[in-house]
């Protein structure tokens, strides 16, 4: 048994029926997990593929334990974490059959185990294994399916210092999303903060969203500030697309750490840990200490206050 298996089936397998979902949850979750783990160790030894994925969970896993090397723990996050493990922690608890949903202390739990786990591993020979996998390639299908997204991920993820030019990517129209393109104008407020508790992996973009973009799509000048790629969603192919459109509409996305636009990028030097609660979002977008220009200038303009 390779070592991907043996983690899904007696350590992730067992934690989780620990805590009583329902097979059904459990096989989806499993599932999940692994055809991230394959897609992403597939193309391990490509460094620059690799970092583009790792960087959807570079802020959270520079601040993940055990202590581990980065790389391990950003493909935790973005492997594990990022996935239906998340409706565990949601009000969506119910549907993974739980009568309660689970606590940072649970979900800590699954996420240092696996460090633990996967700081033993040969990423090379895990790399090797992964090749011969008949599981689809996920984060290349991405990749292929959102190149103005990825370009941009993928030159953030190989700055050294704060900003990057690159060349942009031409697009012959821009990426359509359901519920979003029908023609009806959005309800949201511009710059006003929203504020929601949903299931974060749920790959249903959620009412405020949908109005959000909406009301961005008819804006030139429109951008979507967010704390953190977590606060947007867990679900890496959602994310994707709601880049995609952005960036193809020459929209900006923004968040605390990171600035990202057709053919310009910047970045927080030292990343900020995501927020776990409104005020803590208020205070990581208003900190625009150290940021380069067009980030800092776009926080100070838009960026609720600390109060």
């Amino acid at each position: 048994m390779d070592a991907v298996s043996h983690y899904l089936n007696h350590i992730l397998t067992p934690r989780l029926r620990g805590y009583g979902v329902t097979e059904q949850f459990l096989l989806y979750t499993v599932s999940t997990v692994h055809t991230q783990m394959t897609s992403l160790l597939r193309h391990w030894n490509d460094r620059e593929f690799r970092n583009t994925v790792l960087l959807l969970g570079m802020e959270e896993g520079s601040f993940y334990e055990p202590p581990a090397k980065i790389e391990v723990r950003c493909f935790v996050v973005v492997t594990i974490r990022n996935s239906p493990i998340e409706t565990l922690q949601s009000n969506s608890y119910a549907e993974a059959g739980l009568s309660q949903g689970l606590g940072k202390k649970e979900v800590k739990e699954i996420t240092s185990e696996a460090i633990r786990y996967f700081s033993k591993q040969d990423f090379a020979e895990l790399c090797s294994q992964a090749k011969l996998s008949t599981k689809r390639d996920l984060y290349l299908e991405l990749a292929e399916e959102h190149p103005v997204a990825w370009a941009s991920l993928q030159c953030l993820a190989g700055v050294r210092g704060k900003t990057a030019d690159y060349p942009p990517v031409q697009v012959e129209a821009p990426y359509h999303l359901d519920r979003i393109d029908d023609g009806t104008e959005g309800t949201a407020e511009p710059g006003k903060l929203v504020v929601g508790v949903y299931d974060g992996y749920s790959p249903e973009i959620e009412p405020p969203l949908v109005e959000y973009l909406k009301m961005l799509s008819a804006d030139s000048n429109g951008v979507l500030i967010v704390d953190s790629f977590k606060s947007v969603t867990r679900n890496v192919t959602k994310l994707m697309g709601i880049l995609e459109f952005l960036l193809t509409r020459n929209l900006l996305f923004v968040s605390t750490n990171y600035y990202l636009e057709n053919g310009h990028v910047e970045r927080r030097m030292k990343l900020l840990r995501a927020g776990h609660s409104t005020s803590d979002v208020k205070r990581n977008i208003a900190n625009t200490a150290g940021l380069a220009y067009r980030h800092k200038l776009i926080l100070n303009r838009y960026a609720p206050k600390h109060e």
